[in-house]
Formats: C-alpha cells, sequence, structure tokens
C-alpha cells in the first residue's frame, strides 16, 4: 500500500459538532452544513430607478453624502457594518473603492444581501485613475485578526450574479495560528464572479462556497486572482439530496507561500477542496468543471508546531466532472512528506464520479521526497483520462489505489513519469515501469527520463534537449479550446504531435514570477 503522507486527522479549533475538516479515513460527527451560516443576516433593497455608479472611499467619504461622484463618495459601501446612507438598489449597480485606502475592521461583517440579473451583475471593483497615494494600489479589506468563524467577514446568503473585481482581501486570521475561520462566505449563491484580486487572508478557508438547500446551482468564475498566506484558497461543499452545482471555471490564478497557515493541526487543501455529504449520494456532484493554466510556486512547509501539512494542492472527495489541463504545480523549499499529493480525488464509487481528464499538466518535487504520489486517485473515480501529464521527482508519480474501480477505466498515455522509487503504485502493489507498460498503460508514455526543464522548481519551462517536446499526442479533438494554447498562451499545433507538461517548446510567453514572494513570519 502506498504511503500517505497526509491523513493527521482533525484540524484544530474543530470540534466534532461543528462542519467537519472532512478525511476518508478519519471521519469526525457531522452536523447540517447550516450550522456554518447561523447568524447571516439579509439586508434586502428594492427599487425601480436604473442601475448606478457608486464610489466608496473610507478615509474621505461620508455615508451621508451621494456617493455617486469621486467628490461625494460614501464611507462604507451598503451592507457594511455601520453603513448609515440612504440606498435602492437596483441590479447591475457598480460600487468603486478608490485604491489604496484601507476599510479596517470596524466596516465588518460586509453582508452582501442584494443580487444582480442576468447581464447585468452588481459588480464591486475599482478605477485605476482615482487612487490614494503616487499610484494605483487595490483597495484593502482588513479584517484586523479579528477571526470571524463560520460568518466571515465578507458573507453573501441566497444571492447571485454579484461580481468581486480588483480587491485585496487580508488579515482574518493571524501567521503561524491555527484557526476555524472562513474569510469570504457564499451559502446558496450562484453566478459568482471574482477577478485579479489578491488573498492573504491568514485563516483557513479563504473563500467558502456551502450549499444545503436541494436545488441547483450554476457559474462560478474565478480569474486571475492571487492567493497566498491560508490552508485553503476556495472549498465548495454540499450536505444536502439533489444539491448540485454547474459551470465552474477556476483558470488562469496563482498560488504560493502558504507555510504562514500549516501547522498547529491545520491541513492545506490547496486551490480547491471540493465534498458532499455523504461522499456516495448520486443526487450530490459538480459538473461541467474546468482547472486550468493556474500556477503554483513558492513554501507550502509546516511552519509552526501541532501538527498538520498540505492533503494537496487540488483535493476533490465528492463527484466531480471536468478537466484540469495546463497547470503548473510545484514548491520550494521541500521539506519531507510535506504533501499526500498534488492531486488527490476520491470518488466514493458515487456513479458520478466518472469523466475527468488531466492533461498537459507538469509537476515538479525537487529535491527532498515531498509526498508519496503526484496524482492519487482512489475510490471509484471511473473513466479518468490522463495524457501529456509530467510529473517527476517524487517518490510514486502515480497511484492509482482501487485497480477494479478507477484502475478498471483509466486511461493514461503520453505522460512522462519520472519517480525516485522507479515504480507506480497499482492497488496495494508496487510495478516497476516495465511490468506497468505491459499491462497496457502508458503504451507510448516516456517513463523513467528526466523531463529536463529549464529551471525547476519554479521554471518549468522545456529545455531545448527536454524529452517532452514532440512525445506527446494531439488532443484538438477534444474540442477543449483552453488546450489550444499553452500556461503562457503559446499556441499549440492544431495537426502533429504536441509537447508534454503545461508548456510548449519554443520557449514564448511571459515569464514565471522569480523568487519566492513570502514566506511565514
Amino acid at each position: 500500500m502506498v504511503g500517505r503522507s497526509r491523513r493527521l486527522g482533525q484540524d484544530a479549533g474543530i470540534s466534532a459538532g461543528d462542519f467537519p475538516r472532512f478525511f476518508p479515513v478519519n471521519s469526525i460527527n457531522r452536523n447540517s452544513i447550516s450550522r456554518w451560516v447561523i447568524g447571516l443576516a439579509a439586508l434586502v433593497t428594492t427599487g425601480t430607478a436604473s442601475a448606478a455608479t457608486y464610489y466608496i472611499d473610507y478615509v474621505s467619504g461620508l455615508d451621508t453624502n451621494a456617493g455617486t461622484t469621486k467628490t461625494t463618495p460614501w464611507q462604507r459601501v451598503p451592507g457594511m457594518n455601520g453603513f448609515a446612507g440612504t440606498y435602492t438598489h437596483q441590479a447591475g449597480d457598480i460600487f468603486i473603492f478608490k485604491g489604496g485606502v484601507r476599510w479596517p475592521v470596524a466596516a465588518y461583517p460586509w453582508k452582501v444581501a442584494n443580487s444582480g440579473q442576468n447581464g447585468s451583475p452588481d459588480t464591486y471593483t475599482t478605477d485605476h485613475t482615482w487612487f490614494t497615494g503616487s499610484s494605483y494600489a487595490q483597495p484593502i479589506f482588513d479584517d484586523g485578526a479579528s477571526h470571524p468563524a463560520q460568518n466571515g467577514m465578507l458573507n453573501a446568503t441566497g444571492v447571485g450574479y454579484l461580481t468581486f473585481n480588483d480587491l485585496t482581501f487580508t488579515n482574518c486570521g493571524v501567521s503561524q495560528t491555527g484557526d476555524s475561520d472562513k474569510c469570504l462566505v457564499f451559502y446558496n449563491t450562484h453566478d459568482i464572479t471574482l477577478t485579479n484580486n489578491t488573498f492573504t487572508t491568514y485563516c483557513w478557508i479563504s473563500v467558502f462556497f456551502v450549499f444545503d438547500s436541494g436545488v441547483s446551482y450554476s457559474n462560478f468564475t474565478f480569474t486571475g486572482n492571487d492567493w497566498s498566506h491560508t490552508s485553503g484558497a476556495i472549498w465548495f461543499a454540499s450536505g444536502a439530496a439533489n444539491t448540485t452545482m454547474h459551470n465552474i471555471t477556476y483558470n488562469n490564478n496563482t498560488f504560493h507561500d502558504f507555510t504562514s497557515q500549516i501547522g498547529g493541526g491545520v491541513h492545506g487543501d490547496g486551490a480547491l477542496h471540493f465534498f458532499v455529504i455523504p461522499g456516495a449520494d448520486s443526487t450530490q456532484y459538480a459538473d461541467n468543471f474546468t482547472f486550468c493554466d493556474n500556477r503554483f510556486y513558492g513554501d507550502f512547509r509546516t511552519s509552526f508546531p501541532g501538527g498538520g501539512g498540505m492533503t494537496a494542492l487540488f483535493y476533490v472527495e465528492a463527484a466531480l466532472s471536468g478537466t484540469v489541463c495546463n497547470n503548473d504545480f510545484s514548491f520550494s523549499p521541500s521539506q519531507e512528506s510535506i504533501f499526500q499529493g498534488f492531486i488527490v480525488m476520491y470518488g466514493y464509487s458515487n456513479p458520478k464520479s466518472t469523466g475527468f481528464q488531466i492533461l498537459n499538466n507538469s509537476m515538479a518535487n525537487i529535491g527532498t521526497n515531498a509526498m508519496s504520489a503526484a496524482i492519487d486517485i482512489a475510490g471509484g473515480y471511473n473513466n479518468v483520462v490522463m495524457k501529456n501529464n509530467i510529473a517527476s521527482g517524487m517518490q510514486y508519480p502515480l497511484a492509482i489505489e482501487d485497480p477494479t474501480g478507477t484502475g478498471a477505466t483509466l486511461v493514461t498515455d503520453f505522460n512522462i513519469w519520472n519517480g525516485t522509487s522507479g515504480q507506480l503504485a497499482w492497488g496495494t502493489t508496487l510495478q516497476d515501469y516495465g511490468t506497468w507498460q505491459a499491462a497496457g498503460r502508458d503504451t507510448h508514455s516516456r517513463l523513467g527520463v528526466d523531463p529536463r526543464w529549464v529551471g525547476a522548481p519554479g521554471n518549468e519551462r522545456l529545455a531545448a534537449n527536454s524529452p517532452a517536446i514532440g512525445a506527446g499526442t494531439n488532443l484538438t479533438s477534444l474540442g477543449k479550446t483552453i488546450l489550444d494554447s499553452d500556461i503562457t498562451g503559446t499556441g499549440r499545433a492544431a495537426a502533429g504531435p504536441w509537447d508534454i507538461g503545461a508548456y510548449t517548446f519554443p520557449r514564448t510567453g511571459p515569464l514565471p514570477p522569480t523568487g519566492l514572494a513570502g514566506t511565514a513570519h
């Protein structure tokens, strides 16, 4: 049996009666998800006028102002704690926050209780010509380490058609302190868009989506955001039969330097933790999911005592169908057994746990063996396709824990698997590359070869002598437009073989970030 680097049990600060930190082999008693939304108030306003644009400046604004010009801004946005202005909501209202201004803990909780409408979302954003200081910087929503628990510094209940763009959310918790805090909480919402935001939340979960109504929710878009100093960027959780989630797009984001929140019993879940209760309920699932062109780098080590570590950078414990593609998974510095794996998926034999594609990803473990397997799949996750991926430096690049479940329908080929053990995991057995290929798996893959990256970890572009060049299969027939280009936007060939991994050669497009953006402090 493949050793799992992270099965450490319950997180610090979470009692058995709370919403679970869910682990398949160390389950805890689960109450209703609704426990997490006690106290989420509704502030509903209506009106007949057309949508308007409002300006908000905490330093020089007054809620008694009109709020409709840069010279007459509000101090707070409607729904913020202490807002004292007069406001009549119209779908499509736009709220402009002044760049460089900080909204302190006194402004929270911020209860977003109004909806936009299809084609006219309510938008919370910025104007780069309106800022304080010598140059533009994002407006900052600073919770002052208040530990908002289940309510969040920002919460929204039963609403939709909301866009949050170009904002910074910070300090819901404290560096190197385990907690159970969520910074932004969305309860039974739909049509939510987060773009170009910065999350340095210093807490357990940065953005928490929770559903318990037994209906369908659609259209969640997360692009261009930057996450650090958290243990989990986004969680999706469902706890009621007949609850489904559709059209989740999670592309072009950056995740780095989670180390400040890893310790004290906290388990990190990277970009995504998705689960339903119970896991085998076929009426709870998510589909049309896309996770592509995302980049991971920096420090994910455990940084303070008390147990804990990273479970994965992409962690699914439920029925989810979709695509993971063009992602660059790396980290630095290394530490023994940081992760269970980069991609960890448990299907719980749910009939909806089917039809998942893992394509053209690059996964680098340089130095100390930090995980058991780059990709770890179990629990009857059927019809999984893995093509054009590179996983190099970990003990076992691939682990299929249930050969008669996931293994029976697995398709894996045109990959580079280069593990330190020279083996891949198949159930309770470890198979050398020859045995693996003799069984009909990875027939065209390159096993046990160095991918020859330019400067891993952190630069997983292909060197001129990389065996990944021209060794992949052309996936144009899948009809996935996002695969027409690599992670940098460099186009792939319409005909002929592709390069393996997230990057194509010759090397073009923007350079990856250099150095570490931050460590525990």
